[in-house]
């Protein structure tokens, strides 16, 4: 993971993520980002259900691309990290993404949305 100007950090090339899946990153704040290709395009959340502190990148794409921790099944929308469905907790931190010469890159730095 490479430092991308001021703002941005590489995490990954565009072909190492096929539409409909995730992975998970770490930036070099530490903080554990789950990467996710949708059909729309990147999105980053942070890599943990808010009901149980369980890493959303182990979970999965839904059919309609919303992300299912696999824990309780809670859902997430991937773009503004909102709660969905589930047994309780918080909408999910966000991250900026963008895309430069095949490379994704995610601000580290990002508000809550």
């Amino acid at each position: 993971m490479t430092r991308a100007g001021n703002a941005y950090e590489v995490v990954a090339r565009v072909n190492e993520l096929a539409t409909g899946t995730m992975q998970a990153v770490v930036l070099s704040t530490g903080e554990k980002v789950c990467l996710i290709r949708t059909a729309a395009g990147y999105c980053a959340l942070a890599d943990r259900c808010s009901h149980r502190d369980f890493p959303l990148s182990a979970g999965e794409v839904t059919s309609d691309g919303l992300i299912e921790c696999s824990w309780h099944g809670a859902q997430f929308d991937p773009v503004t990290g909102v709660m969905l469905t589930g047994p309780g907790g918080d909408d999910v931190k966000t991250y900026d993404v963008r895309i430069e010469d095949n490379s994704i890159m995610i601000a580290p730095t990002s508000a809550p949305r």
